[in-house]
């Protein structure tokens, strides 16, 4: 008994024929005549009922028909495993990543990842900047994505910069501040700035710290929906922060250094392989940061 006998009785249950099976197979209709029967043969039982050029499964045949498929579908998976290993696609992928890019992107970039590269184990996770390098070097995760200030310390990890991006320090439309003609860093302080917060061995700590009050959460998002309700002001990346300016439901205040130039990058170990996912993913990232620059 052989794969490609299994196969082949796979095929003629599904064409009804064994013609039809050969074409599929790209054989003669003889080859496949004299495989069906060594299986059965081999097995010591008959597999079809034929009636000219039609066959169907006997009881016993029917009864083995979906064990057979299953060891087709897991031969052709082991096959096409070993394949993707010599191309150098990865295995396995685990992602830490901000939310400095719309969720849409991120939906849309799993279901792309996923229908592409169809054996991967893909696991996204949420986290700020600020506890990426240490889940990189604890190896919770083999690649980590997201904005860095160009002035931070730099990474134990291995960086790559993938774009340049414009982050703005922006408020609700009607704040006060908004409706300054020139905006000080005495008017910054005497409103509170919404910065994101994010764990350190001292405890929770607030990443912006430009004004005497804070308010510290999670992600960019929750900076977003909060600057826009009028809570305080903030710094959000350019792709967050686009509807919203193009709506009025925020601003970007006027002030000397409303905008400044930040880094999307992505950090690995050291000790990483990247490969075709790899690849795929990161370039698709520069290829939406490009748009939103040229936007």
């Amino acid at each position: 008994m052989t794969l490609a006998q299994i196969h082949e009785f796979v095929l003629v249950c599904r064409h009804g024929s064994i013609a039809a099976a050969a074409r599929a197979l790209g054989k003669s209709r003889g080859a496949v005549s004299m495989g069906i029967s060594a299986l059965e043969d081999h097995l010591g039982v008959t597999l079809f009922e034929r009636s000219g050029n039609q066959v169907k499964p006997t009881p016993v045949g029917a009864d083995l028909l979906d064990d057979c498929q299953r060891i087709v579908s897991l031969s052709q998976s082991l096959e096409q495993r070993c394949r993707h290993h010599l191309q150098g696609e990865e295995r396995m992928l685990r992602i830490a990543r901000d939310d400095a890019l719309p969720e849409a992107f991120w939906r849309e970039i799993v279901i792309r990842l996923s229908r592409r590269f169809p054996n991967l184990d893909l696991c996204f996770g949420l986290s700020t900047m600020a506890e990426l390098d240490a889940m990189i070097a604890s190896g919770e995760v083999d690649l980590g994505i997201g904005l860095r200030r160009v002035s931070s310390k730099p990474s134990a990890s291995e960086t790559v910069v993938l774009s340049p991006v414009r982050v703005m320090m922006v408020v609700a439309a009607g704040h006060p501040l908004s409706l300054l003609q020139q905006v000080s860093e005495q008017d910054l302080r005497d409103y509170p700035c919404i910065g994101q917060a994010h764990f350190t061995p001292q405890g929770l700590r607030v990443t912006e710290a430009a004004s005497a009050r804070q308010v510290g959460v999670s992600h960019f998002e929750l900076m977003r929906d909060m600057a826009a309700e009028g809570i305080g002001w903030t710094w959000l990346p350019q792709p967050l922060a686009a509807d919203d300016l193009e709506t009025g439901r925020l601003v970007i205040l006027r002030h000397v250094a409303a905008v400044r130039m930040d880094e999307y990058v992505a950090l690995k170990s050291r000790y990483y392989r990247e490969g075709q996912v790899t690849d795929w993913l990161l370039a698709q990232v520069r290829e939406y940061l490009r748009r939103c620059e040229s936007a």
